[in-house]
């Protein structure tokens, strides 16, 4: 048996119908006086057929007439109360009166968004609006959710020692939800000032604020995100947010510590230096120091291209070719070389021949008469042949061929790679001359002095 008017004012029906049997009393009577709990009842009968109420009856109490052609329906409301539909059929005898009680709750429940889905202990009520029974003696739980908003839950109970539920009770969905699908996953959001959480893809927006969302991964540069849930303010915060990580981050760390990192041409730091790799683009990093053999390398962050590392530790080696030579003026210069007068310009040139050819033992071009010396490259390979330096010597002589108007030049140029494999494009002037040729130049100073 259906009630509609019922189910339009509870939205729920407890399928309270009651036809109180008495047996022993005078059959075919024409009224029962009908009372309840509550002394503001409000009583009216209800069609058999359409099952709408056709007649307000009283309040409080009523003697309610019995037809028998009817069903004598009744229904006993009162507000913040579930309703009580009772059927008297004069077919039936009946005490002369009767006590309808009303003890369950009713809570007509709405919110501010019409799609808004109410549930009622995981049942759900419907949307928008719903009419809440809270039976005697129980305690329910409702819920109101919608996509985008915070989720509302709210508890109402019909318990002596709990307060009263409400009448009516409006809800308002304010707060904004954003769930954020993040790409790759198991990185670190941070909302606000809060501590970073690896778990957390729900992001509260409160009412009238903007929250700001930073999310982190190792290797990964920060993407950083507001949402803003200010009224009359676009855009609104969205439903779901896709987070894509895609511009990367090296952390660099150098040994030694004051070693110069350079990126693309240009210094950035000195001994640590966090790295981007934007999407699509490369970097190049050269590390310096002196004494040390430089390192370079090139990161990109391109679909064809290996991976760039999260981490990066570097050690430079140290530069077996600086300790073996010193840093100096004299090296890639002409120098002018002191004669003694009683020297004569063939001995002088006997010295120096003498003096170089110890370590220089191949000499490309020997013209005395002119006064010009040059000695072949002698090359010198260090750091398991990771880098070579050339060394050579040439003597002019400044003046007529009668004069001891020498000068001499030692050149000094490094090269990154065998000395076999390398071209002279690939040598460059080094400011530093190797201690065994550097003797060369001292004694030659000294001896013609």
């Amino acid at each position: 048996m259906k009630y509609p008017y019922y189910r339009k004012r509870t939205m729920l029906f407890s399928g309270i119908l009651l036809c109180v049997l008495a047996s022993g009393h005078t059959h075919g009577q024409s009224k029962i006086k009908v009372s309840s709990n509550h002394a503001d009842a409000v009583y009216a009968k209800v069609d058999d057929v359409t099952d709408e109420p056709i007649e307000r009856l009283g309040i409080g109490a009523v003697d309610f007439k019995l037809d028998k052609e009817s069903k004598n329906r009744l229904l006993v409301t009162k507000e913040g109360y579930e309703p009580l539909l009772l059927e008297f059929p004069k077919t039936v005898k009946w005490d002369k009166e009767f006590v309808a009680l009303l003890e369950n709750r009713l809570v007509v429940l709405e919110t501010d968004h019409e799609d808004a889905m109410i549930f009622c202990d995981d049942i759900h009520m419907g949307n928008g609006k719903a009419n809440i029974i809270v039976p005697k003696g129980k305690s329910v739980s409702v819920f109101v959710n919608k996509n985008g908003f915070v989720t509302q839950t709210l508890s109402f109970y019909n318990q002596p020692d709990q307060e009263e539920p409400p009448i009516k009770k409006t809800i308002s969905l304010k707060d904004r939800l954003v769930t954020l699908e993040i790409v790759p996953s198991g990185a670190m959001v941070t909302v606000g000032g809060s501590e970073p959480d690896p778990n957390t893809n729900k992001i509260v927006v409160p009412f009238d604020t903007c929250v700001e969302v930073k999310i982190s991964k190792e290797g990964f540069a920060d993407v950083v995100k507001e949402f803003c849930n200010i009224p009359g303010s676009s855009p609104v915060p969205p439903i779901t947010q896709k987070i894509t990580l895609e511009d990367r981050i090296v952390k660099l760390t150098v040994t030694p510590e004051d070693a110069s990192i350079s990126m693309n041409g240009t210094l950035e730091a000195y001994g640590t230096f966090d790295m981007l790799v934007a999407k699509g683009k490369c970097q190049r990093i050269l590390i310096q120091k002196e004494g040390f053999i430089p390192f370079s390398k090139t990161y990109c962050n391109q679909n064809d291209a290996e991976i760039p590392p999260a981490l990066e530790n570097l050690i430079l080696r140290e530069d077996e070719a600086y300790n073996a030579s010193v840093a100096t003026e004299k090296v890639n210069t002409r120098i002018p070389l002191v004669t003694r007068n009683s020297l004569s310009s063939a001995d002088a040139w006997k010295i120096l021949i003498a003096i170089i050819t110890r370590e220089f033992d191949v000499l490309e071009t020997v013209d005395y008469n002119a006064g010009y010396l040059i000695t072949g490259w002698k090359y010198d390979e260090f750091n398991e042949s990771t880098y070579a330096v050339r060394s050579r010597v040439i003597v002019t002589n400044t003046g007529n061929t009668s004069e001891n108007s020498y000068s001499v030049k030692i050149i000094s140029q490094y090269g990154m790679g065998k000395a076999s494999e390398l071209d002279e494009t690939k040598y460059k002037d080094w400011n530093r001359l190797l201690k065994k040729y550097y003797a060369v130049l001292d004694e030659v100073e000294i001896r013609l002095q």
